[in-house]
């Protein structure tokens, strides 16, 4: 009898033991899950988005406003001359005061010109780039609404852009500096521009994005896109 009650015993230790171990685990895991959320969302700006590109020198940025306008001159007058157009006086004396200008400041002419189509390749990789590490990740970025789709009152497709008045007032940021949001529910805001948080996935895709204008349209270059979950005005 002394014995079965003891076996007993230890079986009943090793159940309680059991149940305890269990219970810690289980609290030890509730207490750590929202943390591990909160890891999973990152909070980013506008300066993430842009990648490391390789740097490269960029000759044209060493010259004056005046320069960058006779090389163009001498650019335009040239390919004009190579299509067998006839040049005017005017555009000959232009022409001739745009060299002797830049032969003046000991400007490489023609190796600039050269140099001109890798040069705006280069730029517009730079532009475009993107920052793969936040390819479907969930992130939270503040920015401004530019409307797209209307659902009733509510906006549930839109551009989201670093300041206000790009695209329409301002010039077109870099494409990798414009988000295409969805966001199925919607949200209603108070015209354009207005500053908001939007959190969701975010997708590196390069793309176009036709923005309906009141004297027409354009087509707004875009790198990324985000599928919004949450989404709530700037300060609130």
């Amino acid at each position: 009898m002394t014995v079965k009650t003891q076996k007993r015993s230890i079986c009943g230790e090793g159940l309680a033991l059991n149940t305890l171990t269990f219970s810690v685990l289980l609290i030890w895991l509730v207490g750590i899950a929202p943390t591990t959320a909160a890891e999973l969302l990152q909070q980013i700006t506008w300066k993430n988005l842009v990648p490391q590109v390789e740097i490269y020198n960029d000759p044209f940025l060493e010259l004056t406003p005046e320069q960058k306008l006779d090389l163009v001159v001498v650019s335009r007058t040239r390919q004009l001359q190579s299509e067998g157009v006839n040049i005017t006086p005017e555009q000959t004396e232009r022409l001739n005061n745009a060299l002797k200008r830049l032969e003046k400041d000991h400007i490489d002419i023609d190796g600039l010109l050269a140099l001109r189509g890798e040069i705006a390749a280069k730029r517009k990789h730079a532009m475009e780039a993107v920052n793969e590490t936040l390819n479907e990740q969930q992130v939270r970025l503040a920015g401004y609404v530019l409307p797209l789709e209307m659902d009733g009152l509510k906006i549930t497709e839109f551009l989201l852009v670093p300041y206000v008045g790009a695209c329409i007032h301002e010039p077109v940021p870099p494409a990798n500096q414009i988000v295409l949001v969805t966001f199925a529910q919607g949200i209603e805001v108070d015209g354009q521009f207005t500053p908001v948080w939007v959190q969701g996935k975010m997708s590196t895709e390069i793309g176009t994005t036709k923005l309906y204008l009141m004297d027409g349209n354009a087509d707004i270059p875009r790198s990324y896109t985000l599928d919004a979950d949450a989404i709530e005005l700037y300060g609130k």
